[in-house]
């Protein structure tokens, strides 16, 4: 029997079509709340029903908790799926769908109030045992002891906003000079950003990785961990490609992830689904508490891969009052294969990822074993600019980790998106980098290589566009003499080479 009869996904893109495919799955009535930028977006046409909640603005629809409930209500939903981003970790909003009498699937209220920031989650993290990285135990007052506080734990240290998330408000001092400069200019993001210019710093891991793990935890006190994400490959604290499981793990260190992420759920009494994420160094072998994102998390979709494990499905399950379905052994032998994610960005990487709104003119999605495709657009979609610029997830799977590459080679070449730009290209050159091949990376690969990858992008670019006018011109040409551009050579048909020459030039249907 299904868990609920109806569900409201207060979501858009990707992730709101994702979880109402499980929704559906399930036997359970699927539920769209859409924007006046989103009417005709996909995940409004894919569910059973969809309701307007306000004008293009996130903070007149999407972030407006009033009209989300009131739009449940009306739809008599019995439960409210979050998603990520958005209201996914606000107490206030799981406090409002309970008063509404719904269940939000996610962690309580209550629960979510225990960690309300990053300290919080810092404070906890020390009572519970998980290891945290030298730094303050509250927010820093002011620069004098901030730089106090720097030269006491050594520097590089990391300056961040106390509450938000995203990689918002984020910073690397590696000298006084640095944090004096940094100061203001942080505490005026997180004011932006999160309504609080709270900042504090702890000292930064040498040569760091990013690795999250997969808290799962039911209602009466039993966790599992689904292993580890490796989100090192990002840009300004924003992931770019993740992948399951990390590269840099041994079975004895990857131990002490799951204790670690354990120690801290059971000190709040967490349940549902939670991602931990820690700063691990390759170097000195330290790993330090970073934060608990309490939501599902964008990536996922690569757990599963290597698991087999539905967590969209299990977290609704749990949410109801299920039991855990399996031990942490028995998790451990279904660990099988390597995984790979890449974030699909309607952004510019020519132009400093520059968002890139507008319709999809082309779209074409890639196949084939190993391929797996969350999506948010179809061809005559709209990028809306007032978003995220998130539009899909392509994520792949190999026997080894090696394959997996091979595998992601394929499906981004076969992923064709045209009428906006996206980050493809800068994926593959990653895909044919030594280094990333080698798991030779830290969060600094991007900025590293950043001058590597314009310059190669650049070319590509220039080449594309040389050959598309060569081709488009030799067609006019032969049109000008009597004959069709469109017409057969001596009553062949006309290669595929030629005729992509001829629609790149001539038409916003480019496949990059």
């Amino acid at each position: 029997m299904p868990p609920f009869g109806k569900v409201l996904v207060s979501n858009r893109g990707e992730i709101a079509v994702s979880v109402m495919k499980r929704i559906k799955e399930m036997g359970m009535k699927a539920v769209a709340v859409y924007s006046e930028a989103d009417k005709y977006a996909l995940h409004v046409k894919y569910a059973d029903e969809a309701y307007y909640i306000g004008p293009a603005p996130s903070i007149e629809s999407y972030l407006n908790i009033e009209r989300i409930i009131d739009a449940a209500e009306k739809a008599h939903a019995d439960a409210v799926h979050p998603g990520y981003g958005f209201l996914s970790e606000r107490a206030d909003f799981a406090e409002a769908v309970e008063k509404a009498g719904m269940t939000f699937i996610g962690p309580s209220s209550e629960v979510m109030n225990r960690v309300k920031s990053k300290l919080d989650g810092k404070r906890i993290a020390k009572e519970a045992g998980t290891p945290i990285a030298p730094g303050s135990d509250g927010p820093v007052g002011s620069l004098d002891e901030a730089l106090k506080l720097a030269e006491k734990i050594g520097y590089p240290v990391m300056v961040k906003a106390a509450y938000g998330g995203g990689g918002i408000g984020i910073t690397r001092a590696d000298n006084p000079d640095q944090l004096m400069d940094i100061w203001s200019r942080n505490q005026r993001l997180a004011k932006e950003a999160f309504g609080r210019p709270d900042l504090y710093i702890e000292k930064a891991a040498v040569r760091p990785r990013h690795i999250e793990t997969q808290l799962i935890g039911d209602k009466y006190g039993t966790y599992v961990v689904a292993f580890e994400r490796e989100c090192t490959i990002q840009r300004r604290n924003q992931k770019l490609i993740e992948e399951a499981p990390s590269p840099a793990l041994t079975w004895e260190k990857r131990e002490e992830f799951i204790d670690a992420s354990v120690k801290f759920g059971k000190k709040i009494g967490y349940f549902a689904l939670g991602t931990m994420e820690f700063a691990y160094s390759d170097t000195t072998k330290d790993l330090y508490f970073l934060e608990l994102n309490k939501r599902l998390q964008v990536e996922h979709g690569i757990t599963e891969l290597v698991t087999g494990i539905d967590l969209v499905k299990l977290q609704i399950r749990l949410v109801a009052g299920e039991h855990m379905p399996f031990t942490q052994e028995e998790l451990r032998k279904r660990l099988r294969g390597h995984a790979i994610e890449y974030r699909i960005n309607a952004e510019d990487p020519l132009n400093n990822f520059t968002g890139s709104s507008g319709f999809i003119t082309y779209y074409k999605e890639p196949s084939g074993p190993g391929v797996r495709l969350d999506t948010g657009i179809m061809e005559g979609s709209y990028v809306p600019p007032f978003y995220d610029s998130l539009v899909a997830k392509l994520m792949v799977y190999g026997e080894n980790r090696a394959r997996a590459i091979e595998v992601g080679r394929r499906a981004l070449r076969d992923l064709q998106i045209g009428g906006v730009k996206t980050t493809i290209p800068l994926y593959k050159l990653i895909m044919d980098d030594e280094d990333y091949q080698n798991g030779n990376f830290t969060t600094a690969y991007i900025a590293d290589k950043s001058e590597m990858f314009i310059k190669k992008l650049r070319e590509k670019e220039m080449l594309k566009t040389a050959l598309a006018a060569s081709v488009y011109n030799r067609g006019l040409l032969r049109g000008s003499s009597g004959n069709n551009v469109q017409a057969q050579d001596n009553g062949k048909p006309r290669s595929a080479w030629k005729t992509y020459g001829v629609q790149a030039q001539a038409s916003a249907r480019v496949m990059w």
